[in-house]
């Protein structure tokens, strides 16, 4: 049987269409028997939340298709459970006078129905108004009406119904998607779409659930493994980072390791207006483990550096505000990574000497802030941008580079095509940080927590990926390891503290913690 894939590939509907037929295939089995595993699943998941929820009966709201399917196994199989020994359990079918039910929800009402006639606690009705249900606060709502498969907005009879599950605001938990979501593309504007607390998605997660304005809709989102597999030459090009495949780049340390052997970053960052800048990205490449770090950026920037990071190597510019120049030639010849972008400023001195950068070095490099709206500003520059660069833009200096998107899985889409043109790293930053490879493969960052959503952030994410890239990793897993491991630190910070009280500043406090995490 081929490897198992769970929860790091992000699958389209036809992928995941081919995985089911795949899973039927090689299994032997009907697909009204992949039907139950899921629906078998899902139910277990449901007793489990329910253990520590009032839950005073379960009303489970089904389509005609296979989803509505999915909610009469799990209606049957919550009907067995001790959690729900005495509760009601209503299914309501949502279809029109006229309903094309799929063969296996046919099946399925089939028994459910028998089911009803042997128990008084279970029932079932078609959808005709709210008034035909008695719902209390401490009602559980099962969403499966609609599955991955919607690709038009929602209207009639399911629409009525998704207005009222939103309307009473009881506790829901959605099938596979929200119904009315469309899994990997745009949902038109004022669809009616469910709004989960919890969505249990079957296999692989769905795009739409990285979709920062859509979070409102799925809630918290659990996978499900049905040991449902993909074709062993399936290429998927889109995966969540977890902790396993970052552990899995993460290199130990030498014993002889020695502070040259460990790398020797650049930093061109840093103005008289935003000296912190420079300051949290240095404190963070320190803090991200190579072994010696100098600092380029203007004379009162570099006067305040000792006091605060007196492990730093300063390089003075010659002018007191702004990065002007930059000498390579009175440089140390042992540096082997360079970042350049936070709080420079955009004076015409900066930008000639960043320029200046980008035609006499010829290695990766990490642009950040300043340097990325130098090259929105003039984009004849992203052509000369040595190969590999890993550039960090959030979604405001992205859009200044690429152009304006009507939505997020435009946006994604641009990523994508960008990284692939200029053959860069890009990490777009957000609350799930996506990194796009020149390869076309994207990765989904599962760290990070909006109490990093803080000035100075994204300067201390610099730090940390030039100390990776001087340690010798290269432009990828820099890119990788940086990002997720920059998020748990994030992650590890609010374990003790509120997410508003997190500032920049305390990022780099807690890569140790999260460097020492990774080998649990």
């Amino acid at each position: 049987m081929p490897g198992l894939r769970t929860y790091p590939w992000i699958l389209d509907i036809a992928q995941t269409r081919l995985c089911e037929r795949q899973t039927i295939a090689h299994e032997g089995i009907a697909s009204i028997e992949l039907m139950e595993r899921a629906g078998a699943r899902c139910a277990e998941k449901i007793a489990d939340i329910c253990k520590t929820k009032r839950c005073s009966q379960v009303v489970i709201f089904c389509g005609t298709g296979n989803n509505g399917g999915d909610g009469l196994v799990i209606a049957a199989h919550l009907s067995a459970s001790e959690i729900f020994a005495h509760k009601p359990i209503t299914v309501v079918v949502c279809a029109s006078d006229q309903p094309r039910y799929s063969e296996e929800m046919q099946e399925n009402l089939h028994r459910w129905k028998t089911l009803c006639g042997h128990d008084q606690r279970l029932s079932y009705l078609s959808w005709k108004s709210g008034a035909d249900l008695a719902i209390d606060p401490d009602t559980l709502i099962v969403d499966a009406i609609f599955g991955i498969g919607l690709n038009k907005a929602v209207c009639g009879i399911p629409a009525e119904a998704i207005a009222f599950i939103n309307d009473i605001r009881a506790f829901t938990i959605a099938i596979d998607i929200p119904s009315g979501l469309f899994a990997d593309q745009h949902t038109p504007s004022g669809s009616s779409i469910v709004m989960a607390d919890v969505t249990l998605t079957i296999q692989y997660p769905k795009k739409a659930f990285i979709v920062p304005e859509l979070q409102q809709y799925y809630g918290e989102v659990r996978v499900l493994d049905i040991a449902m597999y993909p074709p062993e030459d399936m290429v998927c090009r889109c995966e969540y980072l977890t902790k396993g495949n970052i552990a899995a780049l993460v290199r130990p340390a030498h014993p002889y390791a020695h502070k040259g052997s460990l790398g020797h970053g650049l930093l061109i960052a840093g103005s008289g207006q935003m000296p912190g800048a420079a300051i949290l990205a240095a404190t963070a490449a320190l803090r991200g483990g190579l072994g010696k770090l100098t600092v380029h950026s203007a004379r009162e920037v570099t006067r305040l550096l000792p006091t605060v990071l007196p492990e730093a190597i300063l390089h003075h510019d010659a002018d007191e505000q702004i990065v002007s120049q930059i000498d390579w030639e009175t440089l140390p010849a042992s540096i082997n990574a360079v970042a350049i972008g936070p709080g420079l400023g955009l004076a015409r001195g900066t930008v000639n000497a960043i320029k200046s950068v980008l035609d006499s070095y010829n290695a990766s490099l990490i642009i950040d802030a300043d340097a990325l709206n130098m090259l929105a500003n003039d984009k004849t520059w992203l052509a000369f941008l040595p190969p590999y660069s890993i550039l960090t833009p959030h979604i405001g200096e992205f859009e200044r580079l690429a152009g304006p998107s009507g939505n997020h899985f435009d946006r994604l889409k641009k990523a994508q095509t960008f990284a692939e043109r200029y053959q860069v790293v890009l990490i777009l930053k957000g609350h799930h940080t996506v990194i796009s490879l020149p390869d076309g493969m994207q990765f989904v960052n599962t760290t990070g927590n909006w109490g990093m959503a803080t000035a100075g952030s994204g300067d201390t994410l610099t730090g940390l990926l030039l100390a990776l890239l001087a340690q010798g990793y290269n432009p990828v897993e820099t890119a990788l390891i940086g990002t997720y491991l920059h998020g748990l630190a994030g992650d590890i910070y609010i374990q003790t503290q509120a997410p508003q009280s997190l500032i920049a500043s305390d990022i780099p406090k807690q890569f140790g913690k999260a460097f020492l995490s990774l080998f649990e």
